[in-house]
């Protein structure tokens, strides 16, 4: 008798799991139901903030362009030198002048290499903030307004309906934020 209600219970509890296997795609498709785009490069070049620091940037690399036109032009000059007057020039001379030129050649590299780093480790600390404000706000929009998923549209996907992208939205939201911050 134990057997045969241990058999019973097995049969209606695998009848169950069933039942449960076959409706969970049907409920996992109905969950799905609101899907939406967020172009984040185009959020951050156009909201208030990204504005800011793209000016920033750009008066950093202007006053970097400024500080090593300078030294580029003394480079160029002692090039030209070189190529004018070489053939009047000793052998000493000469590879004096080349030496001389390499030496600021390799200045000037390792002066430009130090200013991109030190403009990419400003851009990183100025959008940091910005990234992580769009974040929050993207995600309380997609918990608000009831999205499934919301994704970067430039993440590799093929063809996305302009009804689903919501960037204008995070956009201003972002802006908002921004504002009241301040």
């Amino acid at each position: 008798m134990n057997l045969r209600n241990f058999c019973s219970f097995l049969v209606v509890a695998i009848g169950v799991g069933l039942v449960c296997l076959a409706s969970t795609p049907a409920r996992a498709a109905e969950s799905i139901n609101k899907i939406a785009t967020v172009n984040i490069q185009e959020v951050l070049l156009g909201s208030a903030a990204g504005q800011e620091v793209k000016k920033e940037l750009e008066g950093k690399v202007e006053e970097l362009q400024g500080k090593f036109q300078k030294e580029q032009e003394e480079v160029d000059t002692l090039r030209s030198e070189i190529e004018k007057k070489s053939s009047v020039w000793s052998q000493e001379v000469r590879e004096e002048k080349e030496r001389e030129y390499q030496k600021r050649v390799r200045e000037v590299q390792l002066k430009t290499e130090d200013a991109q780093f030190e403009l990419q480790q400003m851009e990183k600390q100025l959008m940091t903030p910005i990234l992580n404000e769009l974040q929050k706000v993207i995600k309380e929009l997609g918990e608000k307004n009831g999205y499934s998923l919301i994704m970067d549209s430039r993440a590799g996907l093929l063809y996305v309906d302009k009804a689903l992208d919501i960037s204008e939205l995070v956009q201003k939201e972002l802006d908002n934020r921004q504002k009241s911050a301040k």
